[in-house]
């Protein structure tokens, strides 16, 4: 993690338009190699553990809808594919389509056919767009988090979230974890 990084969870972080982030008992920029020795963790923590773990909460409990909204849609798709092209083989076993010049009825009757056949597609395409969104949002949270879980653990702490407590300052336990620090 950036140095930055270590400052949005300080509670001494302050911004200057001109400067970005400071520390506010230096007034300057942060500056140290792996651990800040000054950092101490309070609100600023507490809201970005919130911000980060909800995220990555709400994408867990989307993640069922969204395997759902896939499988549907594949499912109807293939369905509607399936069922016209077995519509059209079987006009053609009857002998629906029995000369090389189609009539009209018959020529709307393949039109219509084939509009539903792009319905079908369509709807297959549709059941990968939410999945795609999820995965790339999943991803980045999940990065996010893991980040986030390494930074504590190098300053040998941890962290336990009630998601029913609406206030950060007291969902968020912050404590002293026992791993060892790598």
């Amino acid at each position: 993690m950036e140095i930055s990084g270590h400052c949005s969870f300080c509670e001494h972080k302050e911004f200057d338009f001109t400067n970005g982030n400071l520390c506010g008992l230096t007034k300057q920029k942060a500056d140290f190699s792996r651990k800040c020795p000054k950092i101490t963790f309070g609100s600023n923590a507490k809201a970005k553990i919130v911000e980060i773990n909800t995220e990555y909460k709400q994408l867990q409990d989307e993640k069922l809808k969204v395997i759902y909204h896939l499988i549907l849609s594949l499912f109807i798709g293939t369905v509607i594919i399936i069922g016209i092209v077995y519509f059209i083989e079987m006009l053609f076993k009857i002998g629906v389509f029995y000369t090389s010049v189609l009539t009209e009825r018959e020529a709307r009757i393949l039109t219509e056919s084939l509009f539903a056949i792009i319905v079908g597609i369509s709807l297959i395409g549709y059941a990968f767009a939410p999945y795609i969104k999820y995965t790339n949002a999943n991803s980045a949270a999940k990065a996010q988090k893991k980040r986030m879980d390494t930074f504590f653990a190098l300053y040998d702490y941890d962290y336990k979230i009630n998601f029913e407590d609406e206030n950060p300052q007291t969902a968020v336990k912050l404590f002293r974890s026992k791993r060892p620090v790598k």
